[in-house]
């Protein structure tokens, strides 16, 4: 599928967040924005580029919706395709051996992790707007 620049940045950093969150101690959790909020630059690099290897595949390799006003819908076999195809394509480039070499358990887990931070990411997006009807505020 298609996003905008600022509706994949808005994604990644929400699963950057989601990703910062889990691995922060359960007693620490309380001010998981503040404090990603409060991390270095480099630090908060890491934490999008890990999100982005991820998510970024899978959100390419979902069907085009053109959906305004909302956000995308996807059935669960869809979010499977575009998890698996992703994720292929990564571990193959990345690994020798690629997908083929990991076990069926392994695989299973890796998509179950894929799908749930890209759902993650789709629903962070702000709603779609309509390309044709351009907008130009009053301001400008």
């Amino acid at each position: 599928m298609r996003f905008t620049e600022h509706e994949m940045t808005v994604g990644v950093e929400a699963v950057a967040r989601e990703l910062f969150a889990a691995t922060r101690p359960p007693w620490k959790r309380q001010s998981v924005v503040a404090d990603f909020e409060s991390l270095d630059k480099a630090r908060r690099y890491r934490h999008k580029a890990a999100a982005g290897e991820v998510v970024l595949p899978v959100l390419t390799a979902l069907p085009d919706r053109p959906t305004v006003g909302a956000t995308p819908a996807f059935t669960d076999e869809e979010w499977r395709e575009a998890a698996e195809q992703g994720s292929r394509q990564v571990l193959d480039f990345r690994t020798e051996g690629g997908w083929e070499a990991l076990g069926e358990r392994k695989r299973r887990k890796l998509l179950d992790g894929a799908v749930a931070l890209a759902r993650v990411a789709v629903a962070a997006m702000p709603l779609r707007s309509d390309p044709d009807a351009l907008v130009v505020p009053d301001h400008l």
